[in-house]
């Protein structure tokens, strides 16, 4: 397995109700936990962000396929932030680290 800082992590999940939820973390944050307030935590589990790792460039092919999108990082983020996925005020922080959830 290789890493790289300018690599994300993309897994799609189909549910069961039709959707097509595609996770995407930066590739440094796989395995993190973060907190997120009240003494919680929350991890940046494999289950739901490990399924590939991909260049940034290549973020559309997946993101073409979504209906919900959930991103995680600097990098991804930044990513829908610049191509116009998403708005600057639709951006959270959990445990300073940019988060998006996009329903399409």
């Amino acid at each position: 397995m290789w890493e790289s800082l300018d690599t994300c992590w993309v897994k799609i999940h189909f549910s069961k109700t039709g959707e097509i939820v595609v996770a995407i973390c930066d590739s440094e944050l796989l395995g993190r936990q973060l907190r997120i307030g009240g003494g919680h935590t929350v991890k940046v589990d494999k289950a739901f962000y490990g399924g590939v790792q991909v260049p940034v460039d290549e973020l559309d092919k997946y993101i073409s396929k979504a209906t919900i999108i959930n991103m995680l990082g600097e990098r991804c983020v930044g990513y829908a932030l610049k191509t116009g996925l998403v708005p600057t005020n639709t951006v959270m922080n959990v445990d300073g680290i940019p988060h998006i959830q996009v329903y399409l």
